[in-house]
This record gives structure tokens, C-alpha cells and sequence, in this order.
């Protein structure tokens, strides 16, 4: 699910459960918790199912109480009438909602890259190129950044000792909501077609493990195919699986992103 469409959707619901908490005349304490813990619990729950990290469940779980603080402090015991309050509490709630919004904008862009409007409007002359916005993520050092270079050294013996060719075309083709041909050609070193081998194509975003799996079915003479679309916009890492008896090679590459 959208990022933008549950931090903000979220705050919006608990301010709807706050008012209908205060129409049921709760108090506005426990109108104020009621209204702060369904959402959060919630997405909680959802977030154990749909991981997408640590920064983005805090994120989200900070929020939903801020919003809630505010309509606490904003209306009294008395239903419907607004209070006036000290200007101190009041600038500490405008902080806290301004920081939930400037780091939901930072968090969005870290993973779904700069809405297309935004990005031809800072990134002039960008039309027909595939350009990257959202963050590169943390960069491994020392020795999981030797594991990295292994692992590709690796596969490049692998495949050199298979004799095998790989092309694959139609990854920089791929849209979100849009379904696009895949294909991937496996040759030898002599141009004969490579059969048998079972293909797929795992996509997540970067950092994190594959969300999504597609088979490639082979369609004969060492072609394998499948139809894609992208499950939301931003960055995305292809993760190529071939495995043919004991062998198993795993490539991965950059996709997406605006």
C-alpha cells in the first residue's frame, strides 16, 4: 500500500475516530487514546504481513498519537468547542507534525523516487531517460561489501563454466500498474539454444528481500518468458534465478524508478 495513503489517510481516520469518540460523548481523553490506538494497532498488524521497515512502521506509529495530542489539547471536556491553549504546547505539536511530514516526504522519496511532475520540474531535460530518484539505500562496507564482490565473481565463473550466454530484455520497459513482456535468452558460447532451466524473476524494493516471484516459462529455443508489471512506482532490484541440476546462478539488477 501507498505510503502517502496510510500515514496521511491514517492521521485523517484518527481524527474522524476523535470526532465520532466526542459525538458518543466520550471524554476527550478517552476519545483522544481510542483515537490514537485503533490506527496504530492496526497498522501494526498490517505492517507484520507487509514489512517495509523499521523507519517506516515508527514513522507511522509516532503520527497517529501527534494528531491525536493535537485534538486533546485543541478541545476541552465540553463537546464540539474549541479551547484556547498556551502557545507553547502549541508550537511543540506544530514541530512534531511538521517533522512527521517532512520525514514521510523522505521516506517516500528513499523508496518510490520524486513523483514524475516533481522531477521533470528539478530535473530538467530528463525526457526519454531512465532516471533514478530514490535513495541508493545503505551501502555495504568492509565485509559485506567483499561478500557482494564474491558472490558476482562467482556467478561470472559459473556462468563461464557453463559455456552460457544470458540476455534480457524488456526490464527497463517495465511500468507500475502495467503489464510488460520479460524475456530472457540463454545461449551457448556456440549460439545454441540452452533448454531446461528453471527461470524466475523475484522483484523487491532494494535492501530487502524479493516480494514478488515470477516463473519465466520457456517457449523453446532458449527463450523464457513471462508478462510483468511493477506492483507501485520507485526503485525496484530484479533478482534473476537460474537453476539447472546443482547449479544455481542469482543476478541482480536495478529497475524503476522515476
Amino acid at each position: 500500500m501507498n505510503l502517502l495513503i496510510t500515514i496521511f489517510g491514517g492521521m485523517l481516520l484518527t481524527a474522524l475516530l476523535y470526532g465520532l469518540g466526542r459525538k458518543l460523548r466520550l471524554s476527550n481523553f478517552w476519545a483522544a487514546v481510542t483515537a490514537a490506538a485503533l490506527p496504530s494497532f492496526s497498522y501494526v498488524i498490517y505492517a507484520v504481513s507487509h514489512w517495509s521497515g523499521l523507519d517506516v512502521l515508527t514513522m507511522h506509529v509516532i503520527a497517529f498519537p501527534t494528531v491525536a495530542v493535537l485534538l486533546f489539547q485543541l478541545y476541552g471536556d465540553k463537546g464540539g468547542q474549541f479551547q484556547g491553549v498556551h502557545w507553547a504546547p502549541k508550537l511543540m505539536i506544530a514541530f512534531f507534525v511538521l517533522l512527521t511530514i517532512v520525514f514521510g516526504g523522505f521516506v517516500y522519496i528513499a523508496g518510490q523516487g520524486l513523483p514524475p511532475a516533481l522531477a521533470r520540474m528539478l530535473l530538467p531535460g530528463i525526457e526519454g531517460k531512465n532516471i533514478h530518484t530514490g535513495f541508493s539505500g545503505v551501502v555495504a562496507h568492509g565485509e559485506e561489501a567483499a561478500k557482494g564482490i564474491g558472490h558476482h565473481l562467482r556467478m561470472e565463473h559459473t556462468l563461464s563454466k557453463l559455456g552460457w550466454k544470458l540476455e534480457v530484455s524488456g526490464l527497463d520497459a517495465l511500468r507500475t500498474g502495467e503489464v510488460r513482456p520479460v524475456r530472457l535468452n540463454i545461449s551457448t558460447t556456440q549460439g545454441e539454444p540452452v533448454r531446461g532451466v528453471n527461470a524466475r524473476l523475484g522483484l523487491g524494493r532494494p535492501g530487502q528481500t524479493p516480494q514478488y516471484t515470477h516463473p519465466l516459462k520457456e517457449s523453446g529455443t532458449g527463450d523464457y518468458r513471462a508478462q510483468i508489471a511493477l506492483a507501485a512506482g520507485g526503485a525496484w532490484l530484479a533478482t534473476l534465478i537460474l537453476e539447472q541440476g546443482e547449479e544455481r546462478i542469482v543476478l541482480e539488477r536495478r529497475v524503476g524508478g522515476e
